[in-house]
């Protein structure tokens, strides 16, 4: 049944969630050998869309959701920047967990997650943090929260241009994801690494013997 069926890519024209019709451009599919019948999953048509929303800023599909976590206001705090890198390796991590939770795990980029000491990590963040920061679209520092050498982390910023086109991007997108990262970032945003990580091993105990450490980036 599987030989019957090839990879293949193909345009699509497909209305977003306000109702304006798109073309989006190779979006992978598959293909029957026998007929040509071609398949799209839903899943694909919508990261199809998000890519084309992210190269229409010369970004990349992973920015898509930092910017927009990194956008939100969670709650009383203030938006557009957050103190501790721990925050954001967390924050990416439980926007795909709770995307799943609603079976839109798949429909929303998101980077791959790395098991390290210090629990899931993505595996791109510090090169693309590199990335836009060279491109003026974030600033980054250390803030230091303690007398300690260590005692620092990693504080990100959106800038003037950041903030202009991680609202854009924030209003874009469908509700759905738009409202799931601003509740993931209110989740994860007020709590210290020890909370994080013993929250991370209730809800995830695959990670218990891994994630042994917090995560005090």
């Amino acid at each position: 049944m599987e030989k019957d069926w090839i990879e293949t890519k193909t345009d699509v024209e497909a209305y977003d969630w306000a109702g304006n019709l798109k073309c989006l451009r190779d979006v992978p599919a598959i293909r029957n050998v026998h007929t040509g019948i071609i398949r799209v999953y839903p899943s694909e048509v919508s990261k199809a869309e998000i890519k084309t929303l992210a190269e229409n800023r010369e970004l990349t599909s992973r920015d898509v959701p930092f910017l927009m976590l990194l956008y939100a206001k969670p709650g009383p705090f203030k938006g557009g920047e957050v103190y501790y890198k721990y925050h954001m390796n967390k924050m990416l991590f439980y926007l795909w967990k709770n995307l799943e939770k609603q079976y839109l795990g798949e429909a929303f980029p998101h980077d791959e997650f790395e098991a390290k000491r210090r629990g899931p990590v993505p595996k791109n963040l510090d090169e693309d943090l590199k990335r836009l920061e060279k491109e003026g679209i974030i600033k980054l520092s250390w803030y230091q929260w303690g007398e300690g050498s260590k005692d620092s982390s990693l504080k990100i910023e959106l800038t003037r241009k950041g903030i202009d086109i991680a609202e854009q991007l924030f209003f874009e997108v469908a509700p759905s994801f738009r409202e799931e990262a601003l509740h993931t970032k209110e989740q994860i945003f007020p709590l210290n690494p020890k909370t994080v990580m013993t929250k991370v091993h209730r809800e995830f105990p695959e990670y218990r013997k891994i994630y042994t450490e917090p995560d005090q980036e």
